[in-house]
Formats: C-alpha cells, structure tokens, sequence
C-alpha cells in the first residue's frame, strides 16, 4: 500500500506475511451456518512443519494400539465413582464450565418440588448430547444435574435422566451408580465436542486474518504471531480429514466416541449456535470480559488473564488512537468471528486491549489448561462409551466390567495420547516477541516474570491445574 494519502502507513507487499495471499476463513464446508467459518486453504511450508512436529508423532503413536488394548483386556471395565468423587468432578475439573445458576423453564418444572427449598440452587445440564446418534449396544443420555452452593462448594441433590424420563437420588442404590457414569459420559462428551472447541475452531479466523491483514513489522502483527504456529493445520485435520476421530470409523483404534460423525458434528453446532430456549448453551461469542467459571478452575484462569491483560496493556499502549491497520483488523475479523469489536468500536475504552487478551490468553493457557485436566480424569471413570441402557426405578448395574469393552478403552486411551492429553511443542514462557523498542522488550520480560510469580502463587493456594513449564503457547494440540 503506498499511495500520497497513506505516507504514514508506507508497505509494500512484501512487508506482509505470505505477501497478502495467506490464509483467509470461508464457511464451513461440513456446516456452513452451523459451525464457526474454517480456514481450509493453509500454507504449505504450515502443513510441512506441522507433520513434522507433530503429525508424524501421530503416526507414531498408532503402534501403541495393541498396548492400549492389552490394558483394555488386562483391567477391564469402569471403576466406582464413589458419591464424593463425583461431587469433586463437577466442583474442580473443567467439568465446573457447566455449573450455572441460570434455571430456564425445563429446569424449573423438572426439579418443581426441590426448588421449593429456598437454597443457592445450580444445575449441570448436558443436554447437548442427544443429537449423538449411536453404535448399535452403545447409549447415550441427556441429564440435568441439579445442586445447591453453599460456602463455595456444590452439592449434588439428585440427577435428572432424560431418556427415561427420571429423577434419582442417592438413595436409589445401582440405578444411582448407573445415573452417574451417563452424567459424566455426558460431562465428557459435551467437554470435548461442545465447550472446548469454543476455544478452537473460532480464532482460527483470528489467526489466519492477522497474518494476511497485518505488516509484520506492526506492534499487533508481533504480539500475536509468537501464538500462531502450528494451529492452521491441526484444525484443519480435525474438522477435514478423513483420518479425524469425528469420521469415527469402526476400524480407528483411536476414535472413542459413541455414535457416527452427524451426530459429533452437531454437537459442534451446538456449541457453536446453542441450544434454543436453553440458558445452559448460548450462542458463541467472543468473551472481552474474561474468564466467568465457578470454582478453583475460574480461580486459576482469573489468575493468568489478568497477567495477560497487564502484559497487552502496557505493549498496546505504543499504537496510536484510530491506527488504520488496527482498524482494517477489526473489521476483518467482525465479519467471521461473532461479537468481535467493529473497527470503528475497538479503541473504545479498554475494548482493544481486552480484544488483544482473549485472543492470547485462549489459545494458550485457557486452551492448554484444557487437555491437561481432562488428560488427568481417569478414564474408566469417565467413559466416552456406556453399554448399558439409562437407568430407571430399581435397575440393577451390571457388571463394570462389561460396562465398557477392552476395545473401547482401547480408542480411549489411543485418543487421550494422541489428541486429548497435552504434548507441547511451543511453551508459552519460552515466547519470543520480536519488538524493537526498549519499551516492549521490557513488557514482555515483566510478563514472563509474571507468570512465573502467578504459578507460584497459584500452587501456595492449592489451586493447581497445569504447571507453567508445560503451558503452550498456541493451539498445537
């Protein structure tokens, strides 16, 4: 761009990554209204460094196939979730995203006679899980947890089963037991497939806009960049490839999931467009608020956005009111990510500083924080698969071990190595932010001090959730 009237923004074309012909989002080709625009079309020296990276680890790791089943055959089945450990998954895992006090009217006439206790009433609704069109002799069913705070903890009062259409207590012996395992399968496939990919798929657009629309040598285009690597192609070799563990193929000994990909992908649509007339599952938008989860788990988050804010803050504060490049970023990325700050809208206020945060912070410790604590959940007590129907009245729980076969656990386990544990590339304390002034080179040397100041905070508070050093700090997982 140089013309007479834009002396003061003088780029040529070159001055931009991939010269202005880089990667740009599109709708959808799976779901073009229901899922958050993709970026399909990526760089080819991106895809090369991702198969090295981290690809070819995929590869790899297929070999442990038979290991994994070995394990399935040696400890089969589910274990017991005792009544405490259950309350411990809702209250401190990211299983505590789904606490809200927002009761919409379903809620209300389910659970009419407990509400009439005046009590700080809560609810777990999974309800998003009954678009899952299952396997043959594997089930899946709706629930609504209900419970009630009290000193910061929450207390399980009973758990509502949509399919059959029941209310159990604790007190309700096997079928309670039964009830808890189709919650949590309920927790973990709405984790996966529902919540956390809100934290993928939609700054993807973030990404490939900044490095098609930014000078590299512009304040914004360096703060960001350090966060890009490896993400374009790993979204799109999940939602594209045919190889993905949504194609659930009965042959892929690391696709865990209970039913075939038109269900999997609703439940990405869900996510992504909500759930109507359901207060637990609002539209996608784009947060400028920061982190609002009950809990430790939002305790921690907290903790680290406001290290992130204090960071962008200070680097953000160089750029000028009004700069044309901000601007032009903005409106770009208003057009395919939902509730993004409008050009004319982003230096209002704290808008842009807080725009610059959510985008950081998401794709690194939000997004890590993630896979570290759903790698850590045992994984025969929270099953992505369940071979006895829901419970009513008086059923009787079989025998765990045939909860779940040797072969599930086996595409569990493969799927947690490969895809749902952490396995770091690019850590986020090891960043490097090319600026030039004194100033932000400055900034962001305070900001590793920081961080490492907040982790050491957090584990004197018992509050701890992934250490520091294994943080990424893009979405490379």
């Amino acid at each position: 761009m140089k013309t007479r009237t834009s002396t003061k923004h003088n780029y040529d074309q070159k001055d931009f990554m991939y010269e202005r012909k880089g990667p740009w989002p599109q709708p959808s080709p799976t779901h073009p209204w229901g899922e958050s625009p993709a970026v399909i079309h990526i760089p080819l020296k991106e895809t090369i460094d991702w198969w090295i990276w981290i690809g070819l680890r995929y590869m790899g790791t297929l070999l442990l196939s038979p290991y994994y089943f070995l394990k399935g055959c040696i400890f089969p089945g589910l274990k017991e979730v005792s009544d405490e450990k259950f309350k411990d998954l809702l209250n401190y895992s990211m299983m505590s995203k789904f606490l809200t006090n927002k009761l919409d009217d379903k809620d209300k006439e389910i659970f009419k006679d407990y509400l009439k206790e005046e009590l700080d009433w809560f609810i777990v609704d999974l309800q998003a899980v009954e678009v899952v069109e299952t396997f043959d002799g594997i089930f899946v069913s709706a629930s609504k947890t209900l419970l009630y705070k009290k000193e910061d903890v929450f207390y399980i009062k009973c758990i509502y089963i949509d399919q059959t259409d029941t209310i159990f207590e604790s007190s309700d012996g096997d079928a309670w037991e039964l009830a808890k395992y189709f919650v949590l399968q309920g927790g973990a496939l709405c984790a996966t497939l529902v919540v956390h990919p809100l934290l993928h798929f939609p700054f993807d657009s973030i990404n490939a806009i900044s490095k098609s629309s930014l000078p590299m040598e512009h304040t914004l285009f360096k703060l960001l960049s350090p966060h890009f690597r490896f993400t374009l192609p790993l979204e799109n070799a999940v939602l594209n490839y045919k190889t993905s563990l949504l194609q659930e193929k009965w042959w892929m000994t690391y696709a865990p999931y209970p039913g075939g990909p038109k269900g999997l992908r609703k439940l990405l649509v869900e996510g992504y467009k909500g759930i109507k007339d359901n207060l637990s599952y609002p539209p996608f938008s784009y947060n400028l608020k920061g982190p609002s989860i009950e809990g430790k788990y939002g305790q921690y988050l907290i903790s680290y956005y406001e290290v992130f804010y204090k960071y962008v803050e200070e680097v953000l504060s160089d750029i000028e009111e009004g700069d044309i490049w901000v601007k032009r970023w903005a409106d770009y990325c208003n057009q395919h990510v939902n509730d993004f700050p409008k050009g004319d809208d982003i230096f209002k206020g704290d808008t842009f500083i807080r725009t610059v945060t959510t985008y950081l912070f998401t794709v690194s410790v939000a997004h890590a924080t993630d896979h570290y604590n759903y790698g850590q959940v045992d994984k025969r007590q929270v099953p992505l698969r369940m071979r006895q129907a829901p419970p009513r009245k008086g059923d009787k729980l079989i025998d765990r071990k045939k909860l779940v076969t040797p072969a599930d656990l086996m595409k569990y386990y493969m799927a947690d190595t490969l895809f749902f544990s952490p396995t770091t590339v690019t850590k986020l304390i090891d960043c490097r932010y090319e600026f030039k002034s004194e100033k932000n080179i400055k900034a962001a040397k305070e900001f590793k001090k920081s961080l490492f100041e907040v982790d050491k905070d957090l584990k004197k508070r018992k509050i701890e959730y992934m250490p520091l050093s294994q943080i990424s700090s893009s979405i490379q997982f």
